[in-house]
């Protein structure tokens, strides 16, 4: 499997809002900025035929609206499935009838993106697309609720994806189960809603295995990469790995 870390910045640094593409084909988060993004990192946006939103902060699921519009404006031939939490389509319905107050019906612009929305509790081994599976985990965004995490699965490879999340007994179950994770790492210490440094160490040293950070600050990016921390891979927004 090949993982391209799309963003890999919170909110209030240059770096692009949390986001990540498997194979070219999935897409998890779709926040603020990234189909300009994917434009810029020369990803043909209408191969992604897969999104799946971890949750329904802005970060995370506001460049709906734009996906569709690029869809609209470059035809795909392909569907896209957006599986994400229950009321994600009226609240991207409610956001693109503001951007484009002269639509008179924003689901003529979904329909003809050829975009399906796939609202969940749960995932249990759902095969999203030819091949790959997935399997939601319920994380602990704080008062946030639902927020998810991800393990997606494509033979006998596993990509893990936190979502925005403190540490929680569901990212033990992720880095667990998958090859390479991509977790939230906001913070050098842990906070009440994000992960920090501290956490992706023990994680690291725990399992065994390489996790990449995301939805870094400055400060925790710097932190990283000054003290030379073993495991914890720091990317660039952009950067391809190898599963």
């Amino acid at each position: 499997m090949k993982v391209k870390t799309v963003g890999t910045g919170s909110i209030s640094v240059k770096e692009r809002s949390a986001c990540c593409l498997i194979d070219e084909k999935i897409l998890v988060d779709c926040g603020n900025g990234i189909v300009k993004t994917l434009l810029e990192q020369n990803v043909d946006v209408n191969k992604i035929d897969t999104l799946l939103i971890t949750h329904l902060h802005g970060d995370h699921f506001a460049d709906i609206p734009f996906l569709i519009m690029q869809r609209n404006f470059c035809p795909a031939e392909n569907e896209l499935n957006i599986f994400c939490p229950i009321g994600t389509e009226e609240n991207v319905g409610k956001i693109f009838s503001l951007l484009y107050s002269d639509t008179s019906d924003w689901t003529i612009s979904r329909d003809r993106a050829k975009i399906n929305f796939v609202e969940f509790d749960s995932l249990d081994n759902k095969e999203v697309t030819n091949g790959y599976f997935v399997d939601s985990y319920l994380v602990d965004h704080g008062n946030f609720k639902p927020a998810y995490g991800f393990v997606i699965t494509n033979g006998e490879k596993r990509v893990g994806v936190s979502g925005d999340s403190t540490y929680c007994e569901n990212i033990d179950k992720i880095v667990e189960s998958s090859d390479i994770s991509i977790l939230d790492m906001s913070f050098i210490e842990s906070g009440a809603k994000h992960m920090g440094v501290n956490d992706i160490k023990r994680l690291v040293e725990k399992y065994n295995k390489k996790i990449i950070g995301t939805h870094m600050s400055y400060a925790s990016r710097q932190f990283v990469l000054d003290n030379n921390i073993g495991g914890i891979i720091i990317p660039n927004d952009g950067d391809v790995f190898e599963v």
